[in-house]
């Protein structure tokens, strides 16, 4: 089976403290509730002054698209708290990037960390993936904390430009392969 069809089958799953599933658009309000907050994004995209513009961001960076991309939603309050996505799949390498944001008010509970420990799970064991990589700007502490609880190892540091504002940042690159006794 091809890595989409497994995508497509794993397109929702439930993990001990969140739903992953696709993006609704009734999560709109959600999103916007983070996007609209320069705190959230501060590492990820600027900041969506209107409902309007997050609602553009929403669709076309989040549901447009679906396959590898979920939604976390807060079990108890049924709140969409964040994203996590497979980004940059190469099926001869059988790799990807992982991409991820939580909303700072779940921040510091291992939301991020539980959502992260089971995609690793689902890309190795389901999707048959052999290697992981996160960039995290070198300022994003907490990033990089949920990385490295997962199991990720930093493998550099480099500088490169954001896709957004096109300014130079520092940023990590950390890795995980299948098999590594950090993810065992």
């Amino acid at each position: 089976m091809d890595i989409w069809t497994q995508l497509g089958r794993f397109s929702e799953f439930e993990t001990q403290h969140l739903f992953m599933r696709p993006f609704a658009f009734k999560d709109h309000e959600d999103f916007y509730a983070i996007s609209g907050d320069v705190h959230n994004l501060e590492f990820i995209f600027p900041l969506q002054a209107t409902s309007k513009e997050s609602d553009f961001l929403f669709v076309h960076y989040f549901m447009k698209n679906p396959l590898g991309i979920w939604a976390l939603e807060e079990k108890n309050s049924h709140k969409m708290i964040g994203a996590i996505r497979l980004e940059n799949i190469d099926q001869d390498r059988c790799s990807a990037e992982v991409g991820y944001f939580i909303n700072r008010t779940y921040c510091g509970q291992g939301l991020a960390t539980e959502a992260l420990q089971n995609l690793v799970y689902l890309a190795f064991e389901e999707l048959g993936l052999k290697r992981l990589t996160i960039i995290v700007h070198k300022k994003n502490a907490a990033s990089a904390r949920v990385a490295e609880k997962a199991g990720f190892t930093l493998i550099r540091q480099f500088k490169g430009s954001d896709r957004y504002s096109r300014k130079i940042h520092d940023y990590l690159k950390y890795s995980l392969k299948a098999g590594d006794k950090s993810y065992e």
